[in-house]
């Protein structure tokens, strides 16, 4: 039981953030990686090996421009941050659009016909100066002004999830409050690895191991270590044998 406090303490020291990542240039074990840039033009990879100068666009301000929040989300009072992953092509096109967190389908498709009108106006990402094909995520928050913050929210149902889960053993119930929970917060930790070990409880391996390599995936010292050696282990056991010693 130490070492699962230990771990809580470490992911609410991380905090039940949540923020859009705009990573520039950066070098991996000496693999210079230059990841894909919204241009804002049509054509934009032709301007490149020209003497033309372009400055790069906003991409959150272009995807604000041409959605609306759909009447159906506002009248039922859907909030969150909507994720979406896609990849962008050396030719600058987009394919391979999935939604990472789901507000609502109707939100989906308005953020997802939005960046595919950009389609054609990205510089391409490159590998040690090759152009490659490289995935890229857009995150936008849909917030109604006269509710609570996303955050207090994201805390109510982690609390309640967290009461069910641990202490009165009802997961299926708790499943729910942490689904819920990041939707509001989809990068909180703490939310990531109550809902992996939720869901490893009910045999949902699969899906245990996505939330977790999440947690991986954001960084942080508790990314690192017996976290990421769950989704080896052959059940929900074997796991609450490890976090009550």
């Amino acid at each position: 039981m130490k070492k699962f406090l230990l771990l809580i303490l470490c992911l609410a020291i991380s905090g039940l953030t949540f923020s859009q990542n705009e990573k520039g240039r950066k070098t991996l074990e000496e693999v210079e990686v230059s990841p894909p840039e919204f241009i804002g033009v049509q054509n934009a990879t032709l301007y490149f090996n020209s003497d033309k100068t372009i400055g790069a666009s906003l991409l959150s301000e272009y995807v604000k421009n041409r959605v609306e929040y759909p009447a159906a989300d506002i009248e039922a009072f859907r909030e969150g941050k909507e994720i979406v992953r896609f990849t962008v092509q050396p030719d600058g096109s987009l394919t391979n659009f999935k939604v990472v967190n789901s507000v609502s389908a109707s939100i989906d498709g308005e953020v997802i016909n939005a960046l595919k009108s950009t389609d054609g106006m990205w510089k391409p990402g490159y590998n040690n100066e090759n152009i490659v094909p490289m995935d890229k995520e857009f995150s936008m928050v849909f917030k109604l002004m006269e509710t609570n913050d996303l955050m207090t929210k994201a805390t109510v149902q982690f609390k309640r999830g967290n009461k069910l889960l641990l202490i009165k053993e009802r997961p299926k119930r708790a499943l729910q409050h942490f689904d819920q929970g990041l939707v509001y917060v989809p990068d909180s930790k703490p939310l990531l690895f109550l809902r992996g070990l939720t869901r490893y409880q009910l045999g949902d391996d699969e899906g245990a191991c996505r939330d977790w390599n999440r947690i991986k995936s954001l960084g942080g010292i508790e990314a690192d270590g017996w976290v990421e050696n769950y989704c080896e282990m052959p059940g929900y056991a074997e796991m609450m044998e490890i976090i009550n010693e």
